[in-house]
């Protein structure tokens, strides 16, 4: 199935490649110019010394990846299925609830890692940050689970929601976490005490904690990758279930 799924997001580029290439050339550039560029002039320094440029490329990759899964996502989970179309004939294929859910998670993600990359290419090619290739494989790795874990999020949010109004206004509700809330612009430090624990402890977030204390120390936070994983497991059973009584409706 996902092969086919594949196949399928491949004829869909074939027949609108100029735009979709157009669109995925200038996202990292509207990134770079709109927020890290204002923010470089304002946050100079983390906390731990590392100026800001270099602190936020991670940031910025998993920021890409964020926007460019997201109307695959709501695509698929929420205007096809309110509409009756694609994703009702798929459900009816002979194979699992769940193994839909994963080939989706599978097929959006390698489009949003792929755009993930252009991304990394981009910001080493026009400035002056560089990144080794074990520090570039594992930001990666910690990116393909980051997307793996807001997939999920973005298929509940795409499911329990029938209103577009509703969508919308939980959609503009993720975004603003994804951007302020998960560590990627901004230090949890400068959020409140409470506040701050709260926000470390989001699954979103934890991937590029993982990143950074690799980054900084060479250790690989092995408990926290397998509890992400056993969470993205769990998460899609629960999208499954969920797809399973929305179809039955």
């Amino acid at each position: 199935m996902i092969s086919a799924l594949i196949k399928r997001r491949l004829w869909l580029w074939k027949n609108r490649l100029i735009p979709s290439i157009f669109f995925y050339i200038l996202l990292p550039v509207f990134i770079f110019v709109i927020i890290s560029l204002p923010l470089k002039n304002i946050i100079r320094f983390s906390l731990a010394e590392t100026p800001y440029d270099i602190w936020v490329l991670p940031g910025l990759i998993f920021i890409i990846g964020s926007f460019s899964l997201y109307p695959l996502i709501y695509r698929e989970y929420f205007e096809l299925r309110i509409h009756r179309k694609v994703l009702v004939n798929i459900a009816l294929t002979p194979y699992s609830k769940r193994y839909i859910i994963f080939s989706s998670l599978v097929v959006a993600g390698l489009e949003a890692l792929f755009m993930s990359i252009l991304g990394v290419v981009f910001y080493i090619s026009f400035t002056s940050i560089s990144l080794t290739i074990s520090s570039l494989i594992f930001l990666l790795l910690c990116l393909i689970i980051y997307l793996f874990l807001l997939g999920n999020l973005y298929i509940t949010i795409s499911l329990i929601i029938d209103a577009l109004t509703t969508m919308f206004l939980g959609s503009f509700m993720v975004f603003i976490l994804i951007l302020f809330g998960s560590g990627f612009l901004i230090e949890f430090s400068f959020f409140p005490i409470g506040f701050e624990s709260f926000l470390k402890w989001i699954p979103l977030s934890i991937p590029l904690q993982i990143y950074h204390k690799f980054n900084s120390t060479g250790l690989i936070d092995w408990t926290s990758l397998s509890l992400l994983c056993i969470c993205i497991y769990l998460w899609i059973l629960m999208n499954s279930i969920i797809l399973k009584r929305r179809l039955y409706q």
